[in-house]
């Protein structure tokens, strides 16, 4: 903690896996990864995990293990670029209040500090979400890394709908040739738990509206992550999973 705050305060560089295996893993319960074969040892793909946390167990935990677990598996390009919002309202600690300035700093510092791609929030920030654009299609089409998201974007828990766009901007990206990689983020047994499911392309009818197109996209990848947690945290996503099941698709 002490050398990540020295690196924030300087603007230095570190490696994420690195700092996530000097944390979670000496926790007890040891954290658990699971299916981690799955994880391409080379190449681009796009790691898509539920948004779990709870009282006590942040969503960047999660974050953090996966991170660890793909650059355990890779031989080059071991860094995920985690998607990042911009900005965190109505963030307090304790009963204090924390600027929102400050936070849009603090945000950009880690996300230079660990090779984060930060993604405006407000939707009417098209000028700052073009350049993010750029920036992810920089990391996966011409440096040839993988990148990583919650797609849910906020969530304590149970699956949720996804926010406006983001089955769109998935969809794109997989038309590209880039797979999805799905992972599931909860506790199993006390132990905070990652479990990956086989990256895949995603299908999409010929021709749909774009609103269509966002829709089918954003079913397959959460009933794909879904398949990969208990059933309890299904949530919104329950029937669509139930279909898959019904189906014969393999469950958790």
């Amino acid at each position: 903690m002490f050398l990540f705050i020295i690196s924030m305060l300087l603007g230095r560089r570190r490696d994420l896996a690195a700092d996530s295996a000097g944390t979670l893993l000496a926790a007890r319960p040891r954290p658990r990864i699971v299916d981690d074969h799955y994880v391409p040892e080379t190449g681009p793909f796009v790691l898509v995990a539920n948004h779990y946390e709870r009282p006590g167990l942040k969503v960047f935990w999660g974050g953090m293990l996966a991170s660890y677990a793909v650059s355990q598996r890779r031989s080059a390009d071991k860094a995920l670029h985690w998607l990042m919002t911009s900005e965190w309202y109505n963030f307090r600690l304790g009963p204090i209040p924390v600027p929102i300035w400050l936070l849009r700093w603090l945000f950009r510092r880690i996300a230079y500090v660990y090779g984060l791609v930060i993604v405006p929030r407000a939707v009417g920030q098209t000028m700052g979400r073009a350049n993010a654009m750029r920036s992810i299609l920089q990391v996966v089409d011409r440096e040839r890394q993988p990148i990583g998201l919650f797609p849910e974007g906020i969530g304590k828990g149970q699956l949720i709908e996804l926010q406006p766009g983001t089955g769109a901007f998935l969809a794109a990206l997989s038309q590209r040739g880039i797979p999805i990689m799905p992972a599931g983020i909860s506790e199993e047994d006390g132990a905070l738990t990652v479990r990956f499911g086989p990256p895949f392309i995603l299908e999409i009818k010929k021709d749909p509206t774009k609103g269509e197109r966002g829709r089918l996209a954003a079913q397959q990848v959460m009933v794909a992550i879904g398949r990969l947690l208990p059933r309890p945290l299904w949530g919104a996503y329950t029937l669509q999973i139930e279909e898959a099941l019904a189906r014969g698709e393999k469950i958790v």
